[in-house]
């Protein structure tokens, strides 16, 4: 009896799994089929974005080599640009020259012309502007002189106006400046940045200041041609303020 249970329970769950597999195999195939459907789209999407992919480098790579191309024309445009800017600022300046050559040209043809209208030939026109430098040189050799001979006259009258009139004062040239450039020992003398050559004289008294404020007064009793010495005097001293180089001296 057993056994025959055992054959009875084997062929019911033999006939239940023959029963599953008849009512489950077409959904196993429609699975497949899905599968194979959905496997298939797949591999297509795969091959349309491969190619999609190698389209996209293409283009990248003709992107960038355009944009070098550009870079290229670019730098070259530049180097144009500048190469005109710096040709036309050469023909500008070459206008401008040949404007000015133009002009001395005109210039010395219409001299050339005054001096023909004169009868005067090239030779006669280069000697006489020689003639004419001599004549200046010689105009401004004697300015200087009669310069040094008034000069000259100026301390030879004050010299004599010593013996003359010593109490006259001496007048020195309006505006007359000068540095103290030493003193003496004992404060009675100083050394100043002016001589002959700057009108000084004999005599001649100027003041010294320090800033706004007058420490002194001082009489020339030397004088070289660009320095003289200058007696201080005592009556004019300020206390104990000592006169000290660099001191402003007027007149």
């Amino acid at each position: 009896m057993l056994r025959i249970a055992l054959i009875i329970a084997l062929l019911a769950a033999i006939g239940s799994l023959a029963l599953t597999f008849l009512h489950t195999k077409p959904t196993v195939e429609t699975l497949r089929t899905d599968l194979a459907s959905t496997t298939a789209d797949r591999d297509d999407k795969n091959t349309k974005l491969t190619a999609a992919t190698a389209d996209l480098k293409k283009t990248s790579g003709e992107l960038e080599a355009r944009s070098k191309e550009l870079e290229t024309t670019k730098s070259q445009l530049e180097e144009a640009s500048t190469a005109a800017a710096s040709n036309k600022k050469r023909a500008d300046g070459l206008d401008a020259t040949l404007a000015k050559t133009k002009k001395e040209k005109e210039d010395a043809q219409a001299e050339l012309a005054q001096w023909q209208a004169l009868g005067m030939k090239p030779d006669q026109i280069t000697a006489m502007r020689s003639d004419l430098k001599k004549t200046v040189d010689e105009k401004n050799a004697l300015s200087e002189e009669k310069v040094i001979f008034l000069k000259a006259i100026s301390r030879l009258e004050n010299d004599l106006a010593i013996f003359v009139t010593p109490d006259k004062k001496v007048k020195l040239p309006t505006g007359l400046k000068a540095n103290v450039v030493a003193v003496g020992p004992q404060q009675d003398f100083v050394l100043l940045d002016i001589g002959e050559n700057q009108g000084a004289l004999k005599r001649g008294e100027m003041m010294i200041r320090r800033g706004d404020k007058l420490i002194g007064k001082v009489s020339i009793v030397e004088v070289k041609p660009n320095t003289c010495i200058a007696n201080i005097l005592p009556q004019w001293k300020q206390g104990d303020v000592a006169i000290a180089e660099g001191d402003k001296v007027l007149y």
